[in-house]
């Protein structure tokens, strides 16, 4: 490739940056759409989900404004946090127990 073509070309830095956006603004999301259907309301862990919120949807938007630099271990953690909050349905109360045994 030409240096020409290489400014077209998505490179490694590129999809990480795009998949740690990706999977900050599902977990921001998902916070945000969170119904309670009967849960206790627990105000500690509304702080918490708020804050989770807060910063999942601020580094995403981080790095589309700024280009910020994403390393491959901030998109594992950033994954990892987004399957455990779609695992516990947003509920952040959820996300530190284990999940229970069929009977």
């Amino acid at each position: 490739m030409q240096p020409a073509d290489m400014s077209n070309a998505i490179t490694g830095h590129h999809l990480v940056a795009f998949l740690f956006v990706v999977a900050n603004f599902a977990t921001a999301l998902r916070l945000a759409c969170y119904r309670r259907c009967g849960a206790r309301y627990r105000p500690g862990m509304s702080v918490v989900a708020y804050l989770m919120f807060v910063f999942t949807g601020g580094q995403a938007l981080d790095v589309i404004t700024r280009h910020s630099a994403v390393s491959p271990w901030q998109l594992g953690l950033a994954i990892l946090l987004a399957v455990l909050v779609y695992r516990a349905r947003g509920n952040v109360a959820q996300i530190g127990k284990p999940a229970g045994r069929a009977r």
